[in-house]
């Protein structure tokens, strides 16, 4: 889950739910992606490629869907992703990849890390899904 925080002159500031502890913000405009820790770091990220690969979804199941991002195929399970037990087939089928890294749903307001979805258990479930 990604929250949006702000929208302003084409420019979308959030954060991933399933991330890193240390607290930072993501902003992405059509032109690029940036990443700002709100904490000052000594680390250095890698400048990202401007080319990515397309993603698509190959499969929905009442568990889960399949997601192929590069040359590998990871299933999304419901239950570690819960964002999407409700949304429709269109909807999850409808998946951006901004960047190598970066997945978003638009339909949905949902980013993910392809980290959090090849690791899970690595980024503990903060967000929890809007029940209206």
């Amino acid at each position: 889950m990604s929250p949006t925080l702000l929208r302003e002159r084409g420019y979308r500031f959030f954060f991933f739910s399933r991330e890193e502890a240390r607290m930072h913000v993501h902003v992405y405009h059509a032109d690029g992606e940036a990443k700002f820790w709100l904490e000052p770091t000594k680390r250095r990220s890698a400048m990202p490629g401007a080319n990515t690969s397309p993603v698509e979804v190959s499969g929905v199941s009442k568990h889960g869907f399949w997601l192929l991002v590069d040359d590998s195929e990871m299933f999304v399970p419901f239950v570690e992703f819960p964002w999407f037990k409700t949304a429709t087939v269109e909807a999850i089928f409808h998946v951006e990849r901004p960047q190598a890294h970066h997945l978003y749903w638009p339909d949905l307001d949902v980013d993910l890390d392809v980290e959090s979805i090849r690791h899970p258990e690595s980024f503990p479930l903060i967000a929890q899904p809007r029940h209206y």
